[in-house]
């Protein structure tokens, strides 16, 4: 995104280069893994793979839409034996230049440098159908001024809610979010008009996207012919590739064909757009259950392997997060990789085979991780100051940053899960303030994200949504 944040940081980092290697996995056993479910005809996909050399430095990057200097990045080919041969090869697109500014940072120029961030989820957009590009335009702008009128300065925009798209794409058809219906026709592009709204009130936006949703229906009717999923499906899924289950219909996970029409996606995305990050949230393996996955794991095992039904999920799903954050480095060092999981790492880790504790500590998966925190002060088992400080005390690589995802949904409503703190957030309007506060306070941290957009402007969480705007501003004194 090429615009100016008030008071730029230059914030010097070390970008990681790709760690393929999981410590508790021999490499042998990674290679089987990832072996699963290549036939022949599918291995070509990897011909070509590239992860950041590990002499290669970036003398500053841009980070959390600050503006600054990168160095090109050089990569080397793995051979065609690797098994996390990453899947990126496909047409290179020129990687863009930023501006190069030098500053010294000040202390009112580190307070800028805090992430204060606000996700626009599938239910936040602004439907574009029946709309010119001018109406559309007008309604961006009102969306971003909002943004900015908060002391908010970066948007994690959904692109892919499902197996569609809130962009142009070539691959997914147009979500039914944005177009009324999944797969009809827009006039404009309508994320093309965001990126220019949010350019004027100067925000950063990362590009969002839930990897392996397809639906969260399970009547495979309901998907556009345009939809990559539907043409599996009516092919006869021979292969296993889409799960079709009662909670709905999902990419599988251990599938590398999926994973490479997944980055094929992201590509797509960072090739035509100016922005300054991909994002992915929680949604990994849809279920625990053993079907999901069933016919691949039968092969990995008759082929030798040795891990069990958990490790090796949860190796399908590092080597994925591995090749994205490749995938998108490959194009431009300087972007942006974060992952938002669960708050709860045993759920990460054991229902969606999320291995947080590496991503965090390895080079080669993220730059940014954004537990989503979504509990008050006073919930029984799960209160936000605990999961705060649990998760900053993991291990963590220098070239990683922790932010943290709070819950405006939750204001002025009742907490059901919470216990005795079911009625916190309607006895309080102060919660998110303090939240900040306590983020801030925490140097394990760089900010904090909402969770979501329609909050903002809700009525019921205008006393929450004041007092956090007071908050911001005093912080940025």
């Amino acid at each position: 995104m090429k615009k100016i944040i008030p008071l730029l940081l230059i914030i010097c980092l070390l970008l990681p280069s790709c760690q393929l290697k999981n410590p508790q996995i021999s490499d042998e056993t990674t290679i089987q893994v990832m072996a699963t479910t290549a036939a022949s005809e599918t291995t070509d996909i990897y011909e070509t793979a590239y992860i950041p050399s590990q002499s290669t430095a970036l003398t500053t990057t841009r980070i959390y839409g600050t503006l600054a200097t990168t160095s090109e990045n050089k990569y080397t080919t793995l051979s065609a034996q690797t098994t996390l041969r990453q899947t990126i090869n496909s047409t290179k697109a020129t990687t863009k230049k930023h501006t190069t500014t030098t500053l010294t940072a000040t202390k009112a120029q580190v307070a800028e440098s805090e992430l204060r961030g606000v996700w626009i989820s599938c239910y936040d957009h602004i439907s574009a159908a029946n709309k010119t590009r001018a109406q559309y335009k007008s309604e961006t702008d009102s969306m971003f001024k909002n943004i900015k009128s908060l002391g908010l300065n970066t948007a994690f925009v959904h692109l892919r809610a499902f197996s569609d798209a809130f962009y142009k794409s070539e691959i997914y058809p147009y979500s039914a979010f944005i177009a009324g219906k999944e797969g009809a026709a827009l006039s404009f592009d309508p994320f093309e008009v965001m990126l220019e709204s949010a350019e004027t009130y100067g925000i950063s936006v990362h590009g969002w996207i839930n990897p392996f949703r397809v639906s969260t229906k399970k009547d495979t009717t309901l998907l556009s012919a345009k939809n990559p999923a539907k043409a599996i499906i009516d092919s006869g899924n021979i292969n296993g590739e889409i799960c079709i289950l009662d909670n709905g219909i999902y990419y599988n996970p251990s599938c590398t064909e999926n994973h490479k029409r997944i980055i094929d996606g992201v590509r797509e995305i960072i090739q035509k757009y100016d922005i300054d990050g991909i994002h992915i949230d929680d949604y990994f393996y849809p279920s625990t259950e053993e079907k999901v996955d069933s016919l691949q794991y039968t092969q990995y095992k008759s082929d030798g392997g040795k891990l069990s039904l958990n490790e090796w999920r949860t190796a399908n799903v590092n080597a994925f997060v591995s090749a994205l954050y490749s995938a998108v480095k490959a194009h431009n060092s300087s972007l942006i990789v974060s992952i938002s999981p669960s708050a709860k790492l045993s759920e990460n880790q054991n229902k969606h085979y999320a291995d947080c504790e590496l991503w965090l500590s390895t080079k080669g998966y993220a730059d940014l991780i954004i537990p989503q925190i979504y509990f008050g002060f006073e919930h029984e088992t799960l209160g936000f100051e605990n999961l705060l400080n649990q998760w900053g005390k993991l291990k963590r690589n220098s070239s990683v940053k922790l932010a943290c995802g709070i819950a405006s949904y939750k204001c002025g409503t009742a907490d059901n899960y919470a216990g005795s703190g079911k009625n916190e957030w309607l006895n309080n309007s102060d919660i998110l303030a303090r939240q900040a506060e306590h983020i801030r306070k925490n140097p394990n941290y760089g900010g904090f994200v909402l969770f979501s957009y329609q909050d903002l402007t809700r009525t019921g969480c205008k006393a929450e949504i004041q007092n956090l705007k007071e908050t911001i501003n005093t912080g940025k004194n």
